[in-house]
């Protein structure tokens, strides 16, 4: 691995040194060539160092790419394990994906690639997974060097004046007994901070979280989706297969009924038992391109 890492980090310095001669497209074709080899050995390696040793790689190319101006606009198509998720209003998008341990957890990597009006150009932001460490994530104001980790699939923007806030919907494969789905809220706020979670989410007239998280039985699957129409997040009721098993999310599995968040006024309200029958399809704010499906 060490050697196929050398030999990459070789054929870059002289893509570069040819930059000036062949143009953007041509580096950036080079560099999604040394990124598609270092994501299929994250993805991958043998081992967990050799896929440790190809993520920090990874990460230290993509950062390089990402610099160079016109790169917001490149797509990276045949990066098909990692997630390029752009928001809808086309100011940032987040460059997203797993690395599965030896124990069958996971640990997230994110960079928001995103662009600074005062500055006029584009810039990143590397997210760092500390999930394992937060205690109560629900209520947590977290930021970029302590972000609850997972692969997010779809961001739900709605324009308001005053301060923009993304709602993401994300991924988590947490161990071989559960899996989670996250909804969070991502903005940025100050010098280059971005920062997650807010006390949007209502439950009841009384009871707010930064964030909601299901949990449920790794064997099955829930939908969690954004209708953009609608304004609603709609969600799979969840139920434990026995009554003496509440609490117990590992063994959560879908009622066959929905539930949904529905905005308004810049809150997401809680809405128990919505009918979906006669909706139309879901439409995604922006589909995330990957290879990856969360389930």
């Amino acid at each position: 691995m060490k050697k196929i890492i050398i030999i990459i980090n070789l054929l870059l310095f002289s893509s570069i040194i040819t930059f000036a001669q062949k143009g953007n497209k041509i580096l950036f074709t080079e560099y999604e060539d040394t990124l598609k080899v270092l994501a299929k050995a994250v993805m991958n390696g043998d081992s967990e160092n050799q896929r440790y040793a190809a993520n920090q790689a990874f990460i230290k190319h993509l950062k390089e790419v990402l610099q160079f101006e016109k790169s917001f606009k490149y797509p990276f198509d045949s990066l098909i394990t990692i997630s390029r998720l752009r928001s809808p209003d086309e100011s940032f998008r987040i460059f997203n994906w797993l690395l599965k341990k030896d124990n069958n957890k996971y640990e997230y990597y994110a960079i928001i690639h995103y662009h600074n009006k005062k500055r006029k150009r584009y810039e990143i932001i590397e997210l760092l997974d500390k999930s394992s460490e937060i205690r109560s994530p629900e209520n947590e104001e977290l930021d970029a060097r302590n972000w609850y980790g997972c692969l997010y699939y779809q961001i739900a923007y709605i324009k308001k004046s005053g301060r923009k806030h993304y709602t993401l919907l994300g991924w988590d494969g947490n161990n071989g007994y559960s899996i989670k789905k996250i909804v969070d809220v991502m903005y940025f706020s100050g010098k280059n901070k971005i920062k997650f979670g807010l006390p949007i989410f209502k439950l009841d007239k009384k009871k707010t979280q930064n964030r909601i998280i299901f949990e449920y039985d790794s064997k099955t699957s829930i939908s969690v989706k954004y209708n953009e129409k609608n304004q609603q997040i709609v969600f799979d009721n969840l139920i434990p297969i026995k009554e003496d098993l509440v609490g117990l999310h590992e063994y959560y599995i879908p009622e066959g009924t929905f539930n949904a968040f529905q905005y308004n006024k810049g809150k997401w309200w809680l809405k128990e038992d919505v009918d979906v029958r006669s909706k139309s399809k879901f439409k995604n704010s922006k589909k995330n391109q990957k290879g990856l499906l969360p389930k």
